[in-house]
């Protein structure tokens, strides 16, 4: 193992480490595949193992779901069987470039919503569509670039046609075999995996239908590139896969924090092997070469740039008010819940205080966060664009997040919490880690001008130019066989 503080082998969490063992050693149970599947069992719940692993060590807790009703499902469901302009599986038509998303990485712009991971990179596309999970149109209006269709109203079928339904004995028998192995070559009792059991139960019921929607998505796209938001998470592999025996090449555009300790994109010897290759992109677009470089993919790895960075970051104030922008990582809501309300209490009135949950807990933040939701002189910030937040920002305070690093390119001091979970994700990349509220409030106090702001962003950490970068990447990867399929020009 290396001695570098700041290699990847010292900033690798024991959980990853844990499932790196397992894959470069390879046992043949990691190859088996379920029933009427595609892609290893292992692949489907891997992630899922890791989360858990994560959480034995560092405190990060599932966010409970939101609330569920039950004639909202039916008519979401009725909705599905209606002609609809967004239905992608239905509307979509012929385009070189599917952009196939989540969609919940949102921003407003002048009545519309625009996707900051990929809108920009598809208006700079001659042929390309994008189509997200999520329902359109959103909240903050009609859909910025189009043809942007949506999987919601296929989803809704895929629900209809499995109500009742459950899979084989013969899958779920295979399923409790397969995990109480895993568990064991892991160290963990069988029972632990329950509810990755439980999911993987669920998804084996949802996976034909699914996959049936996606295969008419893509005989009417019929995409030569595909950049697939989230492909790296495993438990999307039969769609990886299905995009491939389309003849896509399939990217994954970075949305996040990516590095040695993140699961997703830290891979063993196995998935050298064609049938665990096959649920995974051929190539990772990262946002620059530090990201590259701090990753253990088995694909290509291609630092590309954010544009939505760029564009906000330029538009940054220089002068702006004192403001501390509390960043949730997920990990023990009670201590941070009461460390923020410390800190109000330290801090003078000229200081304002956000707390910005993480997007999978801001439904549940009143919940999670009693006490600083409750207090006089803290803000829950609700801004859907984390950049609008930190252009009012001077200080930002985290434990493991993006946002650290984008908070340097808007200019504003970052303060790093420290716990085991930060120790693998930020390391020593800003400094000494605080421990507690009295330490943070001192760093605060020594802010040299807390009023002023002004650093350029670090090129090896966010590429410059990144559509200018994204066209030509896009040109050798369609050229790739030396010929270009006629683009059409047909919206859905």
């Amino acid at each position: 193992m290396s001695s570098d503080p700041n290699g990847l082998d010292a900033r690798t969490s024991d959980a990853v480490r844990k499932l790196l063992a397992l894959e470069d050693d390879a046992p043949d149970v990691l190859r088996e595949i379920l029933p009427g599947a595609s892609v290893p069992f292992w692949a489907q719940v891997r992630m899922r193992v890791a989360w858990l692993l994560s959480a034995q060590t560092t405190g990060s807790l599932d966010v409970a779901p939101g609330t569920w009703s039950r004639w909202a499902e039916a008519r979401r469901v009725a909705r599905a069987q209606l002609p609809s302009r967004w239905d992608a599986p239905r509307r979509a038509a012929q385009h070189d470039v599917c952009f196939y998303v989540a969609g919940g990485t949102l921003a407003g712009e002048r009545g519309s919503a625009r996707n900051w991971l990929v809108d920009d990179f598809a208006a700079a596309a001659e042929s390309a569509v994008v189509v997200q999970q999520k329902p359109l149109p959103s909240s903050l209006g009609p859909p910025w670039f189009q043809p942007t269709v949506s999987m919601d109203a296929a989803n809704a079928r895929v629900t209809m046609r499995v109500r009742g339904k459950h899979p084989t004995e013969a899958a779920v028998r295979s399923i409790d075999s397969l995990l109480s192995d895993f568990a064991r070559r892991l160290g963990q009792e069988p029972q632990a995996f329950e509810k990755i059991r439980q999911r993987a139960i669920r998804d084996e019921n949802y996976r034909v239908p699914q996959l049936d929607e996606l295969r008419r998505l893509i005989e009417r796209v019929r995409p030569r590139v595909v950049l697939f938001d989230n492909g790296s998470y495993t438990y999307h592999g039969e769609s990886v896969g299905l995009f491939k025996d389309g003849g896509a090449y399939v990217a994954e555009p970075q949305h996040g924090w990516i590095g040695p300790s993140h699961a997703a994109y830290n891979y063993g010897r196995l998935f050298q092997e064609p049938e665990l290759r096959r649920a995974l992109p051929d190539e990772l677009l990262t946002f620059g070469d530090f990201w590259s470089d701090s990753i253990r993919h088995p694909g290509r790895v291609t630092a590309i740039g954010k544009p939505h960075l760029e564009r906000q970051a330029a538009a940054a104030p220089a002068r702006r008010a004192p403001q501390l922008l509390v960043v949730s990582s997920r990990t023990h809501p009670e201590r941070t819940d009461a460390l923020v309300v410390e800190l109000r209490e330290l801090l003078d009135d000229s200081w304002a205080i956000v707390f910005r949950p993480h997007p999978g807990e801001r439904d549940e933040t009143a919940r999670r966060y009693p006490r600083l939701s409750a207090a006089p002189g803290v803000i829950v910030d609700e801004e859907p664009d984390v950049y609008e937040s930190l252009k009012r920002t001077t200080v930002v305070l985290g434990e493991a997040s993006t946002v650290l690093f984008e908070a340097r390119a808007f200019g504003c001091e970052v303060i790093p919490r420290d716990s085991p979970f930060a120790a693998g994700v930020i390391g020593d990349a800003f400094g000494e880690r605080v421990q507690d509220a009295a330490q943070i409030a001192e760093r605060i106090r020594v802010v040299r001008n807390p009023q002023t702001a002004g650093r350029a962003a670090d090129e090896s950490i966010w590429a410059p130019h990144a559509v200018q970068t994204f066209r030509g990447w896009l040109d050798e990867r369609l050229d790739a066989d030396g010929v270009r399929r006629a683009g059409s020009s047909e919206t859905p």
